[in-house]
């Protein structure tokens, strides 16, 4: 099954939640995953470097939610963890 570019892009992350706006999973979902890996295919630091940003917003605003449930482990896999280098 193959998935076009601009079903990619409608999996955006709904703030301050962090929940995908199409399907619903936590943000980055897999198809964002795929889209994010697709944008940034000569560039794996590139991606971690933007999704380190993201990470640090993703925080401040479950800190301002939620302050009892921050797993700075759980963050760092969602957020950054994956783009360690993957297998082709």
């Amino acid at each position: 099954m193959s998935v076009s570019r601009a079903e990619l892009r409608r999996h955006v992350a709904a703030r301050p939640v962090w929940l995908c706006r199409a399907c619903g999973a936590p943000w980055p979902c897999q198809p964002a995953k795929l889209g994010l890996r697709a944008e940034y295919a000569g560039d794996r630091v590139g991606l971690a470097v933007y999704l380190c940003g993201l990470l640090h917003e993703a925080v401040a605003d479950r800190l301002r939610l939620r302050p009892d449930e921050v797993d700075p482990a759980e963050f760092f896999a969602r957020f950054v963890g994956w783009t360690r280098p993957w297998r082709l």
